[in-house]
């Protein structure tokens, strides 16, 4: 005859949530200018500590607060804004693509927030007291700054699929340009051909400098950015180094593209696709 043991209390708080999760935090337009992110949870990029809104942290505090009849807020970002729950430096530009990142601050001293940043940027400019981040999801704004819907729907990273190419795929070997130029990243059928944006790749990138600080440089096709950039710095004249960076591709001749420059026409840098993820929005579930 079986046995049963009592059943544990529901409400334990879980700490060993799956690997890299995103749970709710979807994105949608409160505004033309304010983004909300909802309520849910996700893991940091580096895997370390969970990022809750409106859901009890560590120490018990709900950032925002739970209002009347249990009423859980969403996180809203205003495009007019700097820093946190905000933009990460400047002012919000026009027709032009945005990542959305969910930040924390890992001594718990900062409440979580939200943050935009430029899809070309390597990384978002944390605003101070913050040193933890997620990406969560991409917008884009129209010709007015703003956010519209109708033209442009957010897009959410919690069902989005990560494709791994294993070899990893060449699309670009021994590559000398000294101004920004587009690598197709369908090329030997890295990437399928799809004019979806905001695809996060995964590179495999082996540069040769010709000199120690020789650099070889990425950004999105379609950005005209020149900070803040995916960078390889040269160690040493004539010796090959390989490293893996993340990229956010944009779309060109209507298929994901990536811009490269490297300082010197004797540099070489070559590069493969070794992963990548294809990100839509949930009125269009099926776009790759």
């Amino acid at each position: 005859m079986a046995t049963f043991s009592t059943p544990q209390i529901q409400n334990d708080p879980i700490y060993q949530l799956p690997h890299l999760y995103v749970d709710g935090l979807n994105i949608s337009y409160a505004s033309t200018t304010v983004i909300a992110l909802a309520p849910g949870q996700a893991r940091d990029g580096n895997d370390v500590i969970d990022i809750p809104v409106s859901w009890p942290d560590a120490n018990g505090n709900i950032n925002p607060a739970i209002l009347f009849q249990n009423y859980q807020q969403p996180i809203l970002i205003n495009s007019a804004s700097s820093g946190a729950n905000g933009v990460d430096t400047g002012t919000i530009a026009a027709s032009t693509n945005y990542a959305i990142y969910l930040i924390a601050d890992s001594r718990g001293y900062n409440l979580p927030a939200g943050l935009l940043s430029l899809t070309s940027n390597a990384a978002p400019i944390l605003p101070a007291g913050y040193d933890s981040l997620r990406l969560v999801g991409f917008t884009q704004t129209d010709g007015s700054s703003h956010f519209v819907y109708s033209t442009f729907k957010p897009q959410n990273m919690k069902n989005a699929i990560t494709y791994v190419n294993s070899p990893a795929i060449s699309v670009l070997s021994g590559g000398t340009a000294t101004s920004f130029t587009a690598i197709d990243l369908t090329t030997n059928s890295a990437i399928p051909t799809t004019t979806l944006p905001n695809i996060v790749v995964w590179l495999f990138v082996t540069f040769t400098p010709a000199a120690v600080g020789d650099t070889v440089q990425f950004r999105p096709t379609g950005s005209s950015a020149t900070a803040n950039l995916v960078t390889i710095t040269g160690a040493a004249a004539g010796v090959a180094q390989t490293q893996y960076v993340q990229v956010i591709a944009g779309v060109g001749s209507s298929k994901p593209e990536i811009d490269y420059k490297v300082t010197s026409g004797s540099d070489a840098v070559t590069v493969t696709v070794a992963s990548w993820t294809g990100v839509s929005n949930t009125a269009y579930p099926a776009l790759v």
